[in-house]
């Protein structure tokens, strides 16, 4: 046993000092400490902890962020973006809102308009299968494109499935990904398309005039498991959006 020991003790010694803290934060995740979906201390703050230097924590966090396991964020820091070894939804054929518009080559913005929580009652409570006493999660969020507001959307989520979704900053993080993090990665979507007229709130946060035809998409979010994550509605002015369907 002292021999296990020893040679223990003479692996840590010869391991880089980035590689052990690299293990030590991945343990910390692990744990829960730093949840999925929240921003790590700052470099400063770990070099501190660790009595290193932050170009030793640096490197650290490039070997996670190499593995998936951190994310960082201009002007916002590093955020854990799931644990070691998770590969879940990385199939996945539905993109949200921010990676569907960079595939098109658009640079997405999202301001996040208010966020709450609220009892699900009877109608949603049917729509995601929870008790109607059930938490929702509620997000309204303004999406805009190359800086230019396109659409005003409101998303229900269940928090029975996702208790810790409130923890998560999703200006860091897309609610598709976040819901990747959290267990439940996307499978698919089914929209319903409708047409509505602007209010005055709502022209005004789209920066057009009142009663301008808006395109009104509705959208249940599907997990692998075939359970209801999300209820979206969407309201788009009609003159920045459109519909492609494919049959």
């Amino acid at each position: 046993m002292a021999e296990v020991v020893a040679a223990g003790a003479a692996f840590q010694k010869s391991t880089p000092l980035y590689l052990r803290v690299r293990k030590d934060i991945a343990s910390r995740i692990g744990s829960g400490e730093f949840p999925v979906g929240t921003a790590l201390p700052s470099e400063n703050e770990l070099a501190r902890q660790y009595g290193t230097t932050r170009l030793t924590v640096r490197a650290a966090l490039d070997d996670m962020v190499e593995r998936g396991l951190v994310r960082r964020i201009q002007g916002k820091g590093a955020y854990v973006s799931g644990e070691l070894g998770d590969m879940a939804g990385q199939g996945g054929l539905a993109s949200g809102f921010r990676e569907s518009m960079r595939l098109r080559g658009f640079e997405p913005s999202v301001r996040i308009l208010a966020k709450s929580k609220r009892v699900a009652g009877e109608y949603y409570a049917t729509i995601f299968d929870i008790e109607p006493e059930d938490l929702l999660y509620s997000v309204r969020r303004l999406n805009s494109v190359d800086g230019v507001p396109t659409t005003i959307e409101t998303a229900l989520i269940p928090m029975p499935l996702f208790p810790s979704i409130d923890t998560v900053d999703i200006t860091a993080f897309s609610l598709y990904e976040t819901y990747r993090m959290l267990g439940h990665p996307v499978r698919e979507a089914h929209q319903k398309l409708g047409l509505a007229q602007l209010d005055a709130h709502d022209a005004r946060l789209l920066h057009v005039e009142v009663d301008t035809p808006a395109l009104v998409l509705e959208c249940l979010t599907v997990d692998q498991d075939g359970l209801v994550i999300e209820y979206a509605r969407s309201i788009s002015c009609g003159a920045r959006s459109g519909f492609t369907y494919r049959f």
